[in-house]
């Protein structure tokens, strides 16, 4: 996510003017040194790279933009170096 601020849980979010989801947390993360966000959202709207908005249903000024990324916790390549 763009800037500091977190997600709340049920913010809404949007692919331009059109709800595709639903913010389900939303914290700042210690591992990637930004606000990240999980949500549940529309499949065809999931895509790897889509920019998306979260934020408060009414008005734009609340809406913070986003790129939906793979999880980034979890390591299926085992490409990240361990202690």
């Amino acid at each position: 996510m763009e800037g500091d601020e977190p997600a709340s849980r049920g913010d809404c979010v949007h692919v331009g003017r059109s709800p595709v989801g639903v913010a389900t947390s939303g914290m700042r993360s210690a591992l990637l040194q930004r606000s990240a966000t999980l949500c549940r959202m529309a499949v065809q709207h999931a895509e790897l790279g889509t920019e998306i908005e979260v934020g408060e249903l009414e008005g734009h000024q609340r809406r913070i933009l986003a790129t939906v990324v793979r999880f980034p916790f979890r390591d299926p390549e085992k490409t990240r170096l361990r202690s």
